[in-house]
């Protein structure tokens, strides 16, 4: 650590003193050592304008130096600098016309530069003239071009090419996943990572790559165990625990996903995202004590973030801490106010301690911010029924359908027309909405436990599943 000290105290003051040369106007003579350190800090620091000055300077001092103008070239080339970046390119060329980084180089800036076809034209003939291990960086380039040409195919071609060459090249396994996520192709992506996996079995990225295109197909289980591998062959790699458990999380695996965020958080410490993460696994798992302890942590690291709250106010309602619970709703809404859950959240909330007017208009506004979604009307209506406010209701049932449609709706409808007596209207509409999705019918009975015992619904629905299993058996 003191001699790091010691240097960077050191290339400070050559900075420094550079610096001031160059603003006082004086004429500066650099010797080879003090310019590569200072176009090292000034890229470091993107400060590319200021790398490029000192490249200048040095091409003053050694005006037939091909690497300085690559190095000019590449800077270039980063700024968007298309034309200029050749034109240095090319001087590099002259001086070194043999060179396959200079050729690289320049067939990469012709590809940004939209000539497709000069580029492809020299990445052809490199491919003739170079072999073995240089082949591997003609390949990559390929990849580049073909990605500028939106050809995914072509550019997932290369890449494995690539690999067949050199299988443990790292950017061509992180290149290799954005190709076969826009190619789709999967299946030859698991065939590759596979036979790959055979010859370099300790491939972190290999295994990586495996995993999410097994994720793509629906294979999660395989997934997980491929994504698994790439974490426990590099224990510093963070994004495979990251996607592993969130693969976990989606197919409601989370006590797999809470076990991996927990190996995460041992190996590079928490932030509040994940603990998030590990706090909505705990909330999933019915560990309300342990979520809440959890988001707390986060809220100490982040107290603006209104997901925290929102999961804060989860526990607290699965508590049936109302007061608490709505608390935390509100502190979520003065965060962020445009998400229609919260709003949910928070009107239920009111509906359990009995405040109806607030109720209503929470679940109104959550109905209102996602018309198109028929469960925010649902759960609108549902409350409308329970404290069978009928007229609003029916009111309510015909918005909805202007916005949305959905087998719960006409469940709930049924259940108005029930209580309203209408009872040739209610069975009509119980049959359309059986027809449509027997499975949501279980609403009905969120709506009114009795229709539980009611005879007449429930032959009607034992009829319409005993159609449906014989269509099944047909």
């Amino acid at each position: 650590m003191e001699n790091r000290t010691k240097r960077d105290k050191k290339l400070i003051t050559i900075v420094s003193s550079f610096e001031q040369k160059l603003e006082s106007g004086q004429q500066t003579y650099l010797d080879e050592s003090t310019l590569q350190r200072l176009i090292a800090y000034y890229e470091d620091e993107l400060m590319y304008h200021k790398a490029i000055e000192v490249i200048n300077i040095a091409l003053d001092q050694y005006k037939f130096r091909s690497d300085l103008f690559i190095l000019k070239a590449r800077i270039l080339y980063k700024l968007g600098n298309f034309t200029k970046a050749l034109y240095n390119v090319n001087k590099a060329e002259g001086i070194a016309p043999y060179e396959l980084d200079i050729q690289i180089l320049k067939a990469r800036i012709l590809a940004s530069n939209s000539q497709t076809e000069e580029s492809l034209n020299l990445i052809n003939l490199l491919k003739l003239k170079t072999h073995n291990s240089d082949l591997v960086e003609v390949y990559i380039c390929e990849s580049h071009l073909y990605e500028i040409m939106q050809d995914m195919d072509r550019m997932y071609d290369s890449l494995v090419n690539a690999l067949q060459i050199a299988p443990n090249c790292e950017e061509a396994l992180e290149r290799i996943w954005f190709a076969v996520e826009l190619s789709k192709r999967y299946i030859d992506s698991i065939r590759f990572h596979e036979a790959l996996i055979e010859k370099e079995p300790y491939s972190y990225l290999a295994w990586f790559n495996l995993g999410h295109a097994l994720s793509c197909i629906g294979e999660y289980d395989q997934a997980i165990d491929a994504l698994e591998y790439s974490f426990i062959v590099n224990k510093q790699f963070s994004v495979g625990y990251l996607d592993c458990a969130d693969v976990c999380y989606q197919i409601q695996n989370h006590r797999k996903a809470l076990q991996i965020y927990t190996e995460y958080f041992e190996v590079f410490g928490y932030d509040e995202e994940l603990l998030i993460k590990m706090s909505e696994c705990q909330y999933e798992l019915c560990q309300y004590q342990e979520s809440k302890a959890t988001i707390l942590k986060s809220i100490e690291l982040d107290p603006y973030c209104d997901e925290a709250y929102f999961i804060l106010a989860k526990c607290y309602t699965k508590e049936n801490n109302w007061g608490q619970a709505i608390k935390c709703y509100l502190k979520a809404i003065a965060i962020e106010d445009l998400v229609e859950d919260y709003y949910l959240g928070l009107g239920k909330a009111f509906q359990a301690t009995g405040a109806y007017n607030k109720a209503e208009q929470y679940l109104r506004k959550a109905a209102l911010m996602a018309p198109e979604d028929c469960n925010y009307w649902v759960e609108y209506v549902v409350f409308l029924l329970s404290i069978r406010d009928l007229d609003k209701a029916f009111v309510v049932l015909n918005e909805a359908s202007n916005s949305t449609f959905g087998a719960s709706l006409l469940y709930c409808e049924f259940a108005a027309l029930h209580f309203n007596g209408e009872r040739e209207k209610a069975v009509k509409v119980l049959e359309e909405a059986l027809l449509e999705d027997i499975d949501e019918h279980s609403i009905l009975f969120e709506i009114e436990p009795e229709f539980r015992l009611n005879q007449e619904i429930n032959s009607m629905i034992k009829y319409y599943i005993s159609e449906i299993i014989a269509t099944k058996n047909q």
